[in-house]
């Protein structure tokens, strides 16, 4: 058993995360801007909450000393549209918080930081494997204020580990779908789900409806038991983990699945011939592929939810929200 700080952890990913970590009998402290989210939902005095914001330097320290943490698991960030809306608060919340994050765990000798980082800082980059980008292939970072200040972080940790050998480990996610979000850019994707799964017609955003999308995009109960996972692993062999699914898949597959489980649902599905201007530069929805077998082959990481299995579970959890009738 361990003590684990979780920064964002009332958010979508946050939340599942702590759950899990909760199941595998750890002591967490969930340090978040907010104080409550409504699908904490493990037993009472096992998750302790703490308002705080990650670009409080001494805040951070103070409730890391005094709570004697393990390990921190950051995910505190601003997305991605509203780092374009905010971009003074986007990169002094995803670059000055996470430098935060690794001075506390410096400064106190903490055992562990594994932290996100984003396929969004691939961009449209020269790849060995045509179409298909691995962690040795080098990001062509595109200018918005969050591909930037996911780049800035890779190197950061990188820095902290090699320097002051630091147990850091990156993961790159190539994203988290399911419920708990749904608004913003894969929160659209989300909420498509939900409206389905609770009878309403409901149409896919043309973010994610171009026929070449490869999407390696996690069920987030498994984005949080690959953190867990991740925070139990000793010192893995590599830094960073290109974080997705076994395979791609696309909009056209998820249609299919909901259209078994709603064979009467006005589902609508406009396919697009090329990626939106928001997705051009966004890996997966944008038709580049990301390999994240090293997260499999190192890592040893086995997600519990296969594509058809985790729409079911979504759809279940959506309904039950409702007091409607699980499939």
């Amino acid at each position: 058993m361990a003590n684990l700080l979780v920064t964002g952890g009332t958010g979508q990913i946050g939340s599942f995360l702590c759950d899990e970590l909760v199941n595998r009998e750890n002591t967490v402290l969930c340090y978040d801007t907010r104080a409550s989210a409504d699908i904490l939902r493990s037993p009472t005095g096992r998750i302790r909450t703490f308002v705080g914001d990650v670009t409080d330097f001494d805040g951070l320290l103070e409730v890391s000393r005094l709570n004697s943490i393990d390990c921190i698991i950051h995910l505190a960030a601003l997305l991605v549209l509203e780092s374009k809306e905010h971009p003074s608060r986007s990169y002094r919340t995803n670059i000055l918080g996470t430098n935060n994050v690794m001075e506390v765990a410096r400064l106190l000798d903490i055992a562990k930081i594994i932290f996100a980082s984003s396929v969004t800082v691939y961009g449209l980059p020269k790849t060995k494997t045509r179409g298909v980008a691995d962690e040795d292939d080098i990001p062509d970072v595109p200018c918005d204020p969050y591909s930037t200040s996911k780049a800035a972080v890779e190197l950061m940790g990188r820095f902290y580990r090699d320097t002051y050998g630091l147990d850091i480990t990156c993961l790159r996610l190539a994203g988290a779908w399911g419920p708990g979000r749904y608004s913003g850019y894969t929160g659209q994707f989300n909420d498509f789900i939900r409206r389905v799964a609770v009878d309403e017609s409901a149409r896919i955003p043309e973010d994610f409806a171009y026929t070449g999308a490869k999407l390696r995009w996690l069920y987030v109960k498994d984005v949080g038991r690959c953190f867990a996972h991740a925070a139990e692993s000793s010192r893995p062999k590599s830094y960073l983990y290109n974080t997705g699914s076994e395979r791609p898949f696309n909009a056209s597959e998820v249609v299919g699945i909901l259209r078994s489980l709603f064979p009467g649902a006005e589902i609508e599905l406009k396919r697009r011939d090329e990626p939106t201007e928001l997705s051009r530069t966004v890996a997966g929805p944008n038709g580049l592929d990301v390999d994240c077998s090293r997260l499999y082959r190192e890592l040893g990481f086995e997600p519990r939810f296969d594509l058809n299995s985790a729409v079911k579970d979504m759809v279940d959890l959506e309904r039950s929200k409702l007091n409607l009738s699980p499939l």
